[in-house]
């Protein structure tokens, strides 16, 4: 995969933003709709800002861009404030719509926590990305395990969206946005599988943040994917591309 090293966060950031952007600009400028693969976490946290800003402030019709998240936690409330799905409500579909009234806030696609049947949910989720045309573009996050979504350690590459187990890395990981509380992390998620994120048409990995060296110097020197490292399944991906600023080893 190509690497690109920036030097600091915020210029990582305002780089892939800028070239989401482009993306969606050309796409929907050709009457095209755009379908933008979206993680959660920190990684991408700043480099939203800049896309809410640039595709805020621009002139282009939003009504053909949609969005649809890699995971959810399950099981939990959408209303409770750190499902996945107020993130990004607050983070991006409301602050997107209120600048640009052309983006639909329904057109903002994340599995349900709260679903009564996960199985069920998962399958829908992947016919309504297959309908629109399957994804554009999948940012993703690079875990201290090596996850991306929730497809922890030994998750086969042929998975489609399901749910799996959160590896006790991730719940630790995660326990800090639930009053340190290991207990109050949900054990298990509703994640795009790894041949559904395959399937995404182009793809940014951001590595960026405390507890990715040893995970991101693996990576880097693998020849071939290993299911240990889920991340590696990208060498297999024709445009998969690094954004980072963790400087290599």
């Amino acid at each position: 995969m190509n690497t690109l090293t920036f030097p600091t966060h915020e210029e990582l950031s305002q780089k892939v933003a800028e070239l989401v952007f482009e993306s969606i600009q050309k796409k929907l400028g050709e009457q095209g709709t755009f379908i933008l693969g979206m993680a959660t976490g920190a990684s991408p946290k700043r480099m939203y800002s800049v896309l809410v800003e640039l595709l805020g402030s621009s002139k282009l019709d939003l009504s053909r861009l949609h969005t649809f998240n890699l995971d959810e936690y399950y099981p939990i409330k959408q209303s409770h404030p750190k499902s996945y799905f107020q993130e990004m409500y607050t983070r991006f579909w409301k602050p997107l719509h209120e600048k640009n009234p052309t983006f639909e806030i329904p057109n903002g696609h994340i599995l349900s926590g709260e679903c009564g049947n996960p199985n069920l949910e998962c399958r829908i989720y992947e016919h309504m990305i297959k309908s629109l045309g399957g994804i554009d573009l999948q940012i993703l996050g690079l875990g201290t395990n090596g996850h991306i979504g929730f497809n922890e350690p030994g998750s086969p590459a042929d998975s489609r969206t399901h749910v799996i187990d959160l590896a006790i890395e991730s719940r630790e990981a995660n326990k800090i946005y639930f009053d340190g509380d290991l207990d109050k992390v949900p054990a298990q998620g509703l994640t795009m599988g790894i041949e559904t994120i395959l399937e995404a048409k182009e793809v940014i990995l951001m590595v960026t943040g405390n507890g990715k060296e040893d995970v991101f110097d693996k990576l880097t020197h693998l020849s071939s994917p290993t299911s240990k490292i889920p991340a590696s399944f990208l060498l297999n991906h024709p445009c998969a591309r690094i954004f980072t600023d963790i400087p290599k080893l």
